[in-house]
């Protein structure tokens, strides 16, 4: 593999024309257990993906309860809207581990 990358980050016109067909490719029987385990997890790397493109944060409530430390509106506001995106986050590091437990076997 290691020898296919370089061939392929060459800057020079290559002089074997190798093509690689990853969409169709299928693994042998000795890749297929770690092919199993890797679907496994990609197969949830797209919500993932979509869920920490659309992350947001809380920073204006943060900043506003802050600024307001007496004022209850502004503070449940804030934590209201920090709740979920700690659970969200925590989300976040569990895929993290499980994806770097599956790729450590």
């Amino acid at each position: 593999m290691g020898n296919l990358l370089k061939l392929l980050s060459r800057d020079e016109t290559p002089k074997y024309d190798v093509f690689v067909d990853f969409e169709n490719a299928q693994p042998s029987e000795s890749e297929k257990d770690t092919y199993l385990i890797v679907q496994e997890v990609l197969q949830h790397s797209r919500d993932v993906l979509q869920e920490l493109q659309m992350y947001k944060g809380a920073g204006n409530e943060i900043r506003m309860a802050i600024a307001n430390p007496r004022n209850a509106t502004q503070q449940i506001r804030a934590w209201e809207s920090v709740l979920p995106l700690v659970y969200k986050l925590r989300q976040f590091y569990e895929f993290s581990q499980h994806l770097g437990n599956k790729l450590e076997s």
